[in-house]
C-alpha cells in the first residue's frame, strides 16, 4: 500500500496521531526546554534546521521531512489547520469555480474528521490522481506583493530580494514570480501534499532560495516568522509555474480550521466563525477588510 505521511506541525502542543498517515511533529524541538512535552516525531534529528524555527516556523518540519523521511507521498499541515478531503471541494484544471479556501470547525474530533473525509482511503485516491495538491488559493483583491508589503514588510524590501534570488537561481521561474506577485490570488499557510519526488525537488529549491536570502539580508533586520512568510510566497510562485508551465497533475483543496483548540478561539481573523459568515474567504467584502486593515 502507498506510504503516505501527512505531517502536522505543532510547537509545544502535542496532538493526537490519526492512523499511521497523519503524524504530529514537534517543530523547533531544538528550542524546547527540558520540561516541554515532545511528539514522538520531532524535527531535530538527522540533517535538520530545527534551531531556525523562530524564523522558519513549520518549514523546519518540512526540511526535516525532506532530508530524513522516506515515503511515497508527503504533506504538511498544522495543529490548527488540516486539509479538507471532501471530494466535492476539489479544484483542478477542469474546474470552473474555486471553492471557499477553508471551513471552520471547533476541534478535530471523530465527527469533524469524518466530515472532512480525512482518512487514508481518500488520501490514496486523491494522491493517485494528483501529483501535487495545494491549499485553495484565495482572491485577496489586491496584489500579493501589495498585501505582503502592507502586512509583513519591516524596514526592508524582502520580496524584492527574494524575487531577485529566485530569478538568478531559477530563471525558469522568472515569469511565474512576476505573475504571481502581481496577481490577486494568494496561497496561504505553507500547506501542500506532493509525491515525495516533487516534495524533495520543491524543498531543494525553497531552501536554496531561503538560505541565500539569509546570506544577503542584513542580520539586524530579520524579524520573527520571516522565512515562513516568504516561504508562503515562494510556494505561490512554484504553484503558478506548475499550473501554467508544466503538465504535472495538480489540484487544490480547502483547509479545515479549528477554532477551539485548547478551549479558546484565537484572535486570528481566519478562526472567527462570525467573521467567516460576514466576510467569507475569497469574497470582495473580505478583500475590502484586508485593504482597510
Amino acid at each position: 500500500m502507498k506510504n503516505i505521511k501527512l505531517l502536522v506541525s505543532t510547537y509545544k502542543a502535542p496532538c493526537e496521531q490519526i492512523g499511521d498517515f497523519v503524524v504530529p511533529v514537534s517543530s523547533g524541538a531544538a528550542l524546547y526546554e527540558d520540561n516541554d512535552v515532545l511528539c514522538k516525531t520531532r524535527d531535530d534529528s538527522g540533517d535538520n534546521i530545527s534551531d531556525k524555527n523562530r524564523g522558519y516556523c513549520e518549514l523546519t518540519a518540512q526540511y526535516w521531512a525532506y532530508k530524513n523521511l522516506e515515503c511515497d507521498v508527503c504533506g504538511i499541515m498544522h495543529r490548527r489547520r488540516y486539509f479538507d478531503f471532501s471530494e466535492k471541494t476539489v479544484f483542478d484544471k477542469s474546474s470552473k469555480k474555486l471553492p471557499p479556501a477553508y471551513r471552520i470547525f471547533d476541534i478535530p474530533d471523530k465527527k469533524t474528521l469524518s466530515t472532512i473525509s480525512l482518512n487514508k482511503e481518500t488520501a490514496i485516491k486523491l494522491t493517485d490522481k494528483y501529483k501535487i495538491i495545494a491549499s485553495v488559493r484565495e482572491n485577496i483583491y489586491q496584489s500579493v506583493r501589495s498585501y505582503y508589503n502592507k502586512n509583513d514588510r519591516s524596514g526592508f524590501d524582502d520580496l524584492e530580494l527574494l524575487s531577485q534570488i529566485v530569478k538568478d537561481k531559477y530563471p525558469e521561474l522568472a515569469k511565474s514570480t512576476e505573475d504571481y506577485l502581481d496577481g490577486h490570488y494568494c496561497y496561504f499557510c505553507n500547506m501542500f501534499i506532493m509525491d515525495k519526488v516533487f516534495f524533495d525537488e520543491y524543498s531543494r529549491r525553497l531552501f536554496d532560495v531561503l538560505f541565500e536570502y539569509e546570506k544577503q539580508k542584513p542580520k539586524e533586520l530579520f524579524y520573527p516568522r520571516e522565512q515562513g512568510k516568504l516561504g508562503e510566497r515562494f510556494f505561490g510562485i512554484y504553484m503558478n509555474y506548475i499550473i501554467n508551465h508544466t503538465d504535472v497533475s495538480w489540484a487544490e483543496i480547502p483547509r479545515a480550521h479549528f477554532c477551539r483548540i485548547d478551549g479558546m478561539t484565537p484572535r486570528n481573523f481566519s478562526f472567527n466563525k462570525k467573521m467567516y459568515t460576514l466576510f467569507p474567504p475569497g469574497s470582495m467584502r473580505r478583500g475590502i477588510i484586508r485593504k482597510i486593515k
